[in-house]
């Protein structure tokens, strides 16, 4: 729970940093620029990029160890497998903020080699045939690249960035979609049994 309670908490803290949902560019707030779907997407894509940028800092500043830093990149990889096995619209075809921006985030670290899918490598279960591996040495770097990328995209107002992000790697084909999908939803999920007294 640790790595992942980390994540989380470093992603709520960054919706208080700039470019945050009331900064404006040439006057207007991000729902104006973006469209309310769109500004969610780019906002949420900051806050979960976010909770991957600071982890260097924390090492750096012996607040979390190497260890931790590494566990929470792992989280977070297997967060975004859980979100894209979700799909990436909602039943009525509107974006799915959280699915999308995992999938924007796992397409630009096969990129730059931070994650890379081994068809030949067997899966950690002994049974299946293709496994993703994280590298975590090349992780910063893509961190980097990805917080630059869509920083930018808030603090200019750049739509067409982030559409041309969304084509690339939620329409792409560059990431196992159905393969994703297929192992994460042979894990068991929660369910709540609750009951109301009248």
């Amino acid at each position: 729970q640790g790595p992942g309670l980390l994540g989380t908490i470093i992603h709520e803290a960054a919706h208080n940093l700039g470019p945050a949902h009331e900064y404006q560019v040439d006057g207007k707030i991000d729902d104006a620029i973006f469209g309310g779907a769109h500004a969610t997407l780019a906002e949420e894509f900051k806050a979960q990029t976010c909770a991957l940028w600071f982890l260097p800092y924390l090492v750096e500043k012996g607040v979390i160890s190497q260890d931790l830093a590494n566990k929470s990149y792992a989280d977070s990889v297997h967060w975004a497998f859980g979100h894209i096995s979700r799909g990436m619209t909602t039943g009525e075809g509107r974006i799915q903020p959280y699915s999308q921006l995992a999938a924007i985030q796992l397409g630009m670290m096969l990129e730059d080699g931070a994650v890379t899918f081994e068809p030949e490598t067997m899966a950690a279960n002994g049974k299946d045939k293709g496994a993703f591996v994280i590298h975590m040495e090349k992780m910063p770097a893509s961190v980097e690249r990805i917080m630059s990328s869509i920083a930018q995209i808030k603090a200019k107002g750049d739509k067409d960035g982030l559409l041309k992000l969304q084509k690339q790697h939620v329409e792409g084909t560059a990431i196992p979609f159905d393969l994703i999908k297929e192992r994460m939803l042979r894990l068991p999920k929660t369910s709540f049994v609750y009951s109301v007294k009248i």
